[in-house]
C-alpha cells in the first residue's frame, strides 16, 4: 500500500509540475497561439448551433449526416482547445473583446469570416425540410471557408507545435468538407445560393481551390 501511495504521489507531483512548467512557458494572451484558440472556440460554437438547427429542421439524410459529424467533431475540438488554454493558465471563458487581433485584422467576434448573422440564424430556425437543408449547406460552407482561412493564418503565425498541427488539420478537414458538401448539394439538386443567405466570400471558381478565397467587400453575413 505504501508503494502504491508513493507511486500515486509521484505521478500527481509530476502532473502538477508539468502543468506549472507549461504555464511558466505559456504564450501570452496577445499571441497567435492563444488568440487563434479563443477565436476558433467561438467560431466552432456557432457551427455546432447551425448543425443542431439542421438536425431539428432539415430532412435530407446526407445533410443530417454532415450535421451530426460537425456537432461531434467541433464539440470535441472545443474541448481540446479549452483544455490547452487552461493548461497555459488562460481562462477559455474569458474571451478577449476583439477577435483576429493576432492576425492584424482586429474585429468583433460576430464579424469573423464565415460567421452567420442573426437574420441568417433566424431564417434557419424558421426553415423546414429542403429549405433548411439548402440554407444549412450554404451557411456551413461559408462557415468552413472562414474557419479554414483563419486556421491557415494560425498555422503560419503560431509558435506552439500543438496549435500549428491543430490549425493545419482544421484547414485541411474543413476544405475537404466544403468539397463534399458542394457535391451533396448537386446530388440533392438544392440551390447553392438560397434565399436569406449572403456569402462572406467571393470565390474564384476557375482557380479550382478554396485555399485562396478572398473576403468580398459586401456587408452580407
Amino acid at each position: 500500500m505504501l508503494a502504491i501511495a508513493l507511486a500515486f504521489l509521484a505521478v500527481s507531483l509530476g502532473f502538477f509540475v508539468g502543468v506549472r512548467s507549461e504555464q511558466d512557458s505559456a504564450p501570452s494572451v496577445a499571441s497567435a497561439d492563444v488568440g487563434f484558440l479563443h477565436d476558433m472556440i467561438q467560431h466552432h460554437q456557432q457551427a455546432v448551433e447551425i448543425a443542431a438547427l439542421e438536425l431539428m429542421n432539415g430532412s435530407d439524410p446526407t445533410a443530417q449526416t454532415f450535421a451530426r459529424e460537425i456537432m461531434r467533431s467541433q464539440s470535441y475540438e472545443i474541448g481540446l482547445m479549452s483544455m490547452r488554454l487552461g493548461t497555459w493558465g488562460h481562462d477559455p471563458f474569458d474571451v478577449p473583446g476583439e477577435a483576429m487581433a493576432w492576425m492584424g485584422m482586429a474585429t468583433t467576434h460576430d464579424a469573423m469570416p464565415g460567421i452567420a448573422d442573426p437574420d441568417e440564424i433566424a431564417a434557419l430556425q424558421a426553415a423546414r425540410g429542403s429549405e433548411a437543408d439548402a440554407l444549412f449547406y450554404a451557411l456551413m460552407i461559408d462557415h468552413h471557408r472562414g474557419g479554414a482561412s483563419m486556421a491557415q493564418a494560425a498555422a503560419a503565425a503560431a509558435d506552439d507545435p500543438w496549435v500549428v498541427d491543430t490549425a493545419h488539420r482544421m484547414a485541411r478537414t474543413q476544405t475537404l468538407e466544403i468539397n463534399e458538401m458542394q457535391l451533396a448539394i448537386a446530388d440533392a439538386r438544392l440551390p447553392e445560393d438560397p434565399p436569406d443567405f449572403g456569402s462572406d466570400f467571393a470565390v474564384d471558381d476557375s482557380a479550382g481551390s478554396h485555399a485562396g478565397m478572398d473576403m468580398s467587400d459586401g456587408d452580407d453575413g
